[in-house]
């Protein structure tokens, strides 16, 4: 029984390394940045093994474009470990009907990793895998890291071709650990676990809370910007009254006549000035009837903006994916630079 099995692993082993050009019969896989916290430089490296071996992968292709597992859930308001519904999203936003996403943590054992990747495919359920490696597998050509992501992708790829009825373990399979010595394993593991897919009425409800969602979210900045709008005309209409005041024939034209004397009315009734310089009756008309106007819309502008601001403040305030939001970090820098990489990706939520 032992020796069959491990036949089989090795038809599909063989199967993994043979490669086929894109096209119609090779659907593409996309395979998105792996994601660490502490083990940057092997995760960097499990990345660029995973689109070498993809590209290398009989009946398949690499998918176009490099995306970071990070960016994509920060900018989908998705928890670190996408859920089903969040996958789906996470499809449709870099247009692939299947993609890898994993991650990479330091093993509470020395010097070791512990990888965990994941196949999404449009239609059928994820399926998973685990394995262990070496710390110091860090150049993705390294024989023994190659080996690990043979193992994983076909075990990944074997999984979906499975009945979506087949009982799920529970506990996702694993690929045995490389050992710095002898990098190549030993057996070759048994098949992941599938994640369950999300039924009609969960999806149904994720769909209906993000448009919602994404409603109170556009209201909201309408709101703040229309209000910031409306508060710069009523800035500047205080700065037009400021001018108008200003103006040296209005000063002069005031100097003709006694401080508690209203020099728009005295306009009003064609009484010139006797200073020099000073503006005619129907100038300082004029001037008068602008810097009135303006004043009023002082009052206007800055009341609309205050009401228009503050409506846009409620509708954010009660965003609830918002809310959710506002319990991680704002800016992520992502991934890190390591040894084997040279990206960075800078990820500013708002």
């Amino acid at each position: 029984m032992r020796c069959a099995f491990v036949a089989g692993s090795l038809v599909l082993a063989t199967n993994v390394a043979r490669a086929d050009a894109p096209g119609p019969n090779a659907p593409p896989i996309q395979v998105i940045a792996v994601r660490s916290d502490d083990a940057e430089d092997q995760a960097d490296a499990l990345t660029a093994a995973l689109r070498n071996r993809v590209r290398a992968l009989r009946g398949f292709s690499l998918g176009d474009g490099d995306y970071a597992l990070e960016v994509l859930t920060l900018g989908l308001k998705c928890g670190e470990a996408p859920d089903e519904a969040c996958q789906i999203k996470i499809g449709n936003q870099i247009r692939a009907d299947r993609f890898v996403w994993g991650s990479v943590k330091r093993s509470k054992s020395a010097k070791q990793v512990v990888a965990e990747l994941h196949l999404w495919t449009r239609g059928r359920p994820s399926t998973k895998t685990e394995f262990t490696f070496s710390d110091n597998l860090t150049a993705p050509g390294d024989d023994g890291l190659r080996r690990l992501v043979d193992e994983a992708l076909a075990i990944l790829l074997e999984r979906q071709k499975a009945p979506t009825a087949a009982a799920p373990s529970s506990t996702p399979a694993r690929v045995p650990a490389a050992r710095p010595a002898a990098p190549a394993p030993s057996s070759t593991p048994a098949a992941a676990t599938p994640d369950p897919p999300a039924d009609n009425a969960a999806g149904a409800s994720d769909s209906a809370a993000t448009s919602g969602s994404s409603l109170h979210s556009t209201l909201g900045w309408t709101g703040i910007g229309l209000g910031a709008g409306l508060v710069g005309a009523g800035i500047f209409s205080v700065l037009k009254v400021n001018s108008i005041e200003g103006e040296e024939k209005v000063n002069r034209y005031r100097q003709g006549f006694r401080p508690d004397v209203d020099s728009c009315d005295q306009a009003e009734a064609g009484n010139s000035s006797k200073v020099m310089g000073a503006a005619t009756p129907a100038e300082m008309q004029d001037f008068c009837s602008s810097a009135g106007t303006f004043q009023a819309l002082e009052f206007v502008f800055f009341g609309l903006g205050a009401i228009s601001a503050g409506v846009g403040i409620y509708f954010l305030a009660t965003d609830s994916s918002a809310s959710a939001a506002r319990s991680r970090s704002y800016f992520t820098v992502a991934p890190p630079i390591g040894r084997s990489g040279g990206r960075v990706e800078f990820g500013f939520r708002f």
